[in-house]
């Protein structure tokens, strides 16, 4: 049986969720065993991606949804939110782990106690998660190609479960690093060096998080699609308006979760009918959807730019 590309971005969040859940699960069992901050960082970051999975499974449902008197443009707005709810929870628990590490490596600077780590449960822990990391890096984007390469849901999966794998290889192999420490004349580190390693981990992958967050912050607030979009449909909407009696003033192109919206601004030359108008948005809406993907159009009839002075 042939599955739909919804049915197929549903299939590849199951076998997320359930392998985030195995990795939350393993992290926190593998930090409890090992006094690994790094390591606990890791497993709430899966744990995190697990309940992601869960509600992403939901929006992927809503936005398979037509627009409606409720939701007369869509439901696309719920995977840009949703892009938003997760971006912000990731980079709440690295401002969290940046504060731990901070913490525990005061405390230690003090005179403090700090809990010896325990190297053994790491580099185990460390193996099994790259594998499932780097194995889920693949899934998603098998998927996100068969169910037509619209899904930012599963960009935003494929993109977390390398930032996860990137975190378990960093851990284990820092911390075995670490290990080796011991007896020379950097052993005063090996206390605080999941500490440490922690703080490397955040400064290295906050980008990420901070860009999908400003990237879908910047979809919700409705700003313009990115200049090559924009180039791109003005120029479709120009090929199908050439030797006709029409005059494109204006493009407006705006892009919410994986989907675009576009306006097209036209001066007819000479008067036209309400049926003439519907067959010309027939034609541009087929063209727009042939090279952007998923879109709803609409077009203005105008006498002028709504960005004239």
């Amino acid at each position: 049986m042939t599955l739909t590309n919804a049915q197929i971005e549903r299939r590849s969040l199951e076998v997320g969720k359930w392998g985030n859940l195995l990795m939350a699960v393993a992290g926190v069992a593998a930090a409890m065993l090992s006094h690994s901050d790094a390591l606990l960082v890791d497993g709430l970051y899966s744990g995190v991606n697990f309940i992601s999975a869960i509600i992403a499974a939901q929006i992927s449902l809503a936005v398979a949804r037509p627009a409606d008197r409720r939701y007369p443009l869509g439901y696309d707005a719920y995977e840009a939110i949703y892009v938003t709810f997760r971006s912000l929870v990731l980079l709440g628990i690295m401002a969290f782990a940046v504060f731990n590490a901070v913490h525990k490596i005061f405390v230690y600077a003090s005179g403090g106690d700090v809990p010896e780590l325990v190297f053994g449960p790491i580099f185990v822990y460390a193996v099994a998660m790259v594998v499932i990391c780097f194995a889920l890096a693949a899934w998603h984007p098998r998927n996100w190609r068969l169910s037509g390469g619209q899904s930012e849901i599963l960009q935003t999966e494929s993109r977390a479960a390398v930032v996860d794998g990137v975190i378990s290889g960093g851990a284990g192999g820092g911390l075995a690093a670490a290990g080796l420490l011991t007896g020379t004349a950097l052993d005063f580190l090996v206390p605080v060096a999941d500490s440490i390693i922690v703080l490397i981990m955040c400064a290295l992958i906050v980008r990420q998080p901070a860009v999908m967050f400003l990237g879908a912050l910047n979809e919700i607030a409705g700003a313009s699609a990115d200049p090559a979009t924009i180039e791109k449909t003005r120029t479709t909407v120009a090929e199908r308006l050439q030797n006709r009696p029409f005059q494109l003033l204006e493009i407006v192109v705006t892009k919410i979760g994986r989907s675009h919206f576009v306006i097209s601004y036209i001066k007819p030359e000479q008067p036209i009918t309400g049926d003439e108008a519907d067959q010309l948005w027939k034609e541009l809406n087929e063209a727009i959807q042939a090279t952007l993907g998923q879109v709803s159009t609409e077009i203005i009839i105008a006498g002028k730019s709504p960005y004239d002075d």
